[in-house]
């Protein structure tokens, strides 16, 4: 008999990111996970052939911040399984899965970063954490022993920040770079310069928390992720899709 399970998607600016996840498990989305991938938004309507191989989902829950257009691709891709359990589109809440929201219009907080920190306060427990989630943007959120999501700040992503280079000016290049610790042309310059820009801001919050709340555990997410991590000169846990990981906490709760 095959397992039941809950399908998990997170729905980004530029990919989508996707997880079959045992129903039953305890634990971890990483303990659970049956089947994952990913692809761009624009291959989405790929997805149907994928998944039709297999029976309907017990749960389908998603966060998507791409938009209407995104939701409509979705929703006519989840037409393979009819009379399937309609699925659950993620909308912040002002308390769910232990995390009390801050936002002073708790709707208004994105659905990746609402699932984000409750991925990681699943992860970390009652301790204090920065939740760093790094995409085409980076997004930097605190929630307090407590489980109080108290704030945090949206950057440009490091991509973002090098094609604003390239757009804004009319000399520097539109090529890829490498890091170096002392950049010799212009293309590595730029991605040096955008990898301590994206450090920085993490290295600034995370001594801001700190300073009141010493056990502050860092932890690291998002495709742009594994390229900022050996920047940082703080502690760090590398998690690879918190935003899953707070979709599968939150699809447990789920009647």
């Amino acid at each position: 008999m095959r397992d039941r399970y809950n399908l998990l998607i997170d729905v980004g600016n530029t990919f989508v990111k996707w997880g079959r996840y045992r129903v039953a498990g305890n634990g971890s989305a990483d303990d659970n996970v049956i089947e994952a991938g990913h692809c761009l938004i624009a291959e989405m309507p790929d997805l149907a052939v994928l998944w039709k191989k297999h029976p309907a989902p017990h749960r389908t829950v998603i966060s998507n911040v791409a938009g209407t257009r995104a939701r409509s691709t979705l929703i006519r891709v989840l037409e393979i399984w009819p009379g399937a359990t309609p699925a659950h589109w993620l909308v912040a809440q002002p308390e769910q899965c232990g995390v009390t929201n801050g936002y002073r219009n708790p709707a208004q907080l994105g659905s990746d970063r609402w699932a984000a920190v409750i991925g990681a306060r699943g992860i970390v427990g009652a301790r204090p954490v920065l939740v760093v989630v790094c995409g085409t943007a980076t997004t930097i959120d605190f929630v307090n022993a407590a489980g109080e999501f108290t704030g945090g700040v949206i950057l440009p992503g490091v991509g973002m920040m090098i094609r604003s280079l390239h757009e804004g000016t009319a000399a520097l290049p539109d090529a890829d770079g490498e890091y170096a610790d002392n950049p010799k042309q212009t293309v590595d310059a730029i991605v040096t310069g955008c990898q301590h820009a994206q450090a920085g801001a993490v290295e600034r919050l995370h001594r801001l928390h700190q300073a009141r709340h010493p056990d502050l555990v860092c932890l690291i997410s998002g495709g742009a992720g594994k390229a900022l991590a050996p920047r940082l000169s703080i502690p760090f846990r590398y998690q690879e899709n918190l935003v899953l990981e707070g979709l599968h906490r939150i699809a447990s709760t789920l009647s």
